[in-house]
């Protein structure tokens, strides 16, 4: 019981490695402490402490949750609260998997080998649950370390490199505590090794500027979710979006947030967008926004929509469960329908890559939770010469969800080589240019506009053409090892 509570209280520590904490150094102690208790024990232990890890890391860092649901979903705080932490005890399933797959995999290994398994099984299912039931890739370990020397591993493998070499810290870690003298050794020269290798990657440009640096407005309109979709607000709404637009047409770029405009984008075409797209084409700026649509029927999209010498549309492809769609609908629809922005489910869109027209540039388009997906980002690479995020993270309100959104966003510029150009309604609001850094920003929950430059790129990184195969091939080479050193063993 006292180690299922120490592996519980090393989860909830590790959720301070995330946004808006930034304690990156944590994630190696807070996983050495894991696959200590992983050691010499039974699956079944090991299945329990990573549980209780777990419970503790999604327990504390995704509590924010409930606030969607109580605030906007008309559910009771209670009941909102109990569902986020059911999330959280679901999600914790992975990584008491990971224990136990850690400890059958390596019963008759070394101890070396067995770290490393521990290393392995719990990066695997942070790559699974990336994907399992349209994925949630929320405090992978990865996103901790994008301002640490780790961070330099993200353009060769993404996210999930960066999330392994975190995890095999944390077992050399262990090694240099339990190992033997040579071990020991071995281990503080393999961190050494890791880590300033990272730092001098993390200087490195893999992709070039490609022509003039352009100026970009972002408007922050900073309206309480509670009101947006009201129609009263519609008019004061449009109001302060062109205002602000008409008075920086010196810009090439203006970007508006994830449905900025709170109709169907055929209730404004003729008295808004047409007449403010000529406007902007006499000033040779392009704005985009978000908008939705209703081609026909009970087909609604999500779009990012461009303005100015010409209009093009990116319609969202990767949906939010119960935000966007109702998995199963017919059993909760009618409960959670609060959750949804126009109570009917959207429809994803099909284009084969997420790119934007954006006047003589594509530009890699995402709106909202697309961003934490990068196998999905990646794909508008190399045509894409900047990228461009929207969103509206008002439905959680003050709590840490939208810092801990921000900080995906970041990794998403430095894995790919590109500016990253993000429009919310009520934050964050940033350029982020190639190396992940925040350029400039805007402060949450202020009506603000921010302007500054960005320069179009081109070429791609290694984790751009590849996307995770370099992490494959060291966790294939690793697992190797370990099946290895444990059939060796059993042998001896």
């Amino acid at each position: 019981m006292l180690k299922a509570l120490i592996a519980f209280c090393s989860g909830v520590a590790t959720t301070f490695a995330f946004a808006p904490y930034g304690l990156w150094w944590l994630p190696p102690i807070t996983l050495a402490i894991l696959f200590w208790l992983w050691l010499d024990c039974t699956p079944k232990q090991a299945f329990l402490r990573g549980w209780g890890f777990a419970a503790g890391l999604f327990g504390v860092g995704t509590i924010w949750i409930h606030h969607s649901m109580s605030a906007f979903g008309g559910m009771a705080l209670p009941l909102a609260l109990f569902l986020a932490i059911s999330l959280a005890l679901l999600l914790a399933l992975f990584y008491g998997l990971a224990g136990y797959i850690a400890a059958r995999l390596s019963t008759q290994a070394s101890l070396p080998a067995k770290l490393a398994a521990s290393a392995l099984a719990f990066v695997v299912m942070e790559w699974l649950r990336s994907w399992i039931l349209t994925g949630f890739t929320w405090l992978t370990v990865g996103f901790s370390q994008i301002d640490s020397p780790l961070s330099g591993y993200a353009p060769i493998g993404g996210v999930l490199l960066v999330s392994l070499l975190s995890a095999l810290t944390a077992a050399l870690l262990v090694l240099i505590i339990r190992g033997k003298r040579r071990q020991q050794i071995a281990a503080i020269i393999a961190i050494a090794a890791v880590w300033t290798s990272g730092g001098l990657l993390g200087s490195k440009e893999w992709t070039q500027a490609s022509g003039k640096p352009l100026k970009v407005t972002l408007l922050q309109a900073n309206i309480p979710q509670d009101q947006k979709w009201l129609p009263q607000m519609l008019k004061p709404t449009l109001e302060y979006y062109t205002g602000e637009s008409m008075k920086h047409l010196d810009s090439d770029l203006i970007l508006w947030s994830e449905s900025a405009i709170t109709v169907l984008k055929q209730q404004v075409d003729q008295s808004l967008l047409k007449p403010l797209s000529r406007k902007l084409a006499e000033n040779n700026t392009i704005l985009v926004t978000g908008i939705l649509t209703n081609p026909q029927g009970e087909i609604y999209y999500n779009n990012l929509m461009s303005l100015g010498a010409n209009e093009a549309l990116y319609k969202k492809r990767h949906l939010v469960p119960f935000g966007e769609y109702f998995p199963l609908g017919y059993l909760w629809k009618e409960s959670f329908k609060g959750l949804a922005t126009i109570g009917d489910d959207f429809t994803a869109g099909d284009a084969s890559k997420p790119l934007l027209q954006v006047g003589e540039h594509q530009a890699g388009a995402s709106i909202c939770y697309e961003i934490i997906f990068g196998e999905e980002i990646r794909e508008a690479l190399p045509e894409a010469h900047f990228l461009i995020n929207i969103s509206n993270d008002a439905w959680f309100g003050k709590t840490v969800g939208p810092l801990q959104h921000f900080e995906m966003v970041r990794m998403r510029a430095l894995e790919n080589g590109r500016y990253l150009l993000r429009a919310t309604n009520t934050g964050v609001t940033a350029i982020i240019d190639p190396q992940g850094r925040v350029q400039d920003r805007l402060p949450q929950f202020k009506r603000a506009e921010l302007s500054g430059t960005f320069t179009p790129y081109q070429g791609s990184t290694p984790y751009s053409k590849y996307g995770h195969l370099p992490f494959w091939l060291l966790w294939g080479v690793l697992l190797a090892w370990v099946l290895v050193s444990g059939s060796f063993n059993r042998k001896t």
